[in-house]
């Protein structure tokens, strides 16, 4: 089945938060609130902006497999801009194809055609780190410090 590849419509918000309750699931945030109302929020806010704000969809037939979001914004110490992602996701039967790369691949795009100076991708949520940081470092990302978590509660 051929994969289909663009922009979130606001169709797509609600799909797009149930993929994201699986991410939840199996990422190191699981243990933290998935409050939907809330994502529902930001999928808005995203729709809203899309000069600011990336958001990008990947379905094979009706069904959404993978989905990638993302922000420009300048850093706090000048005006260049940096894009960050703030998810990147795959379903886990679908990893291992082109699809990862592809909705990066169109991030990475986007975040020049706006100006951006960088593109800062995080691999905060513990899910396949060894097979993403391969990924990122083929595809010339280099790997810049780390992110040391605590839980407080």
């Amino acid at each position: 089945m051929q994969t289909v590849y663009r922009h979130m419509e606001a169709a797509d918000i609600p799909v797009m938060i149930e993929l994201g309750a699986e991410m939840h699931g199996e990422s190191a945030f699981s243990r933290l609130d998935y409050d939907k109302e809330k994502c529902f929020d930001l999928g808005i806010r995203y729709l809203s902006n899309p000069e600011k704000y990336f958001s990008y969809c990947a379905y094979e037939g009706d069904e959404l497999v993978g989905m990638f979001m993302g922000y420009l914004s300048p850093y706090y110490f000048g005006n260049d801009l940096l894009a960050n992602d703030i998810l990147w996701y795959v379903k886990k039967e679908r990893r291992g194809s082109m699809m990862g790369l592809r909705l990066l691949k169109a991030f990475r795009v986007w975040a020049k055609e706006r100006g951006a100076s960088e593109v800062c991708i995080g691999v905060s949520t513990a899910v396949d780190v060894d097979r993403t940081h391969e990924l990122l470092s083929r595809m010339g990302f280099k790997h810049v410090g780390g992110t040391f978590k605590e839980a407080l509660t």
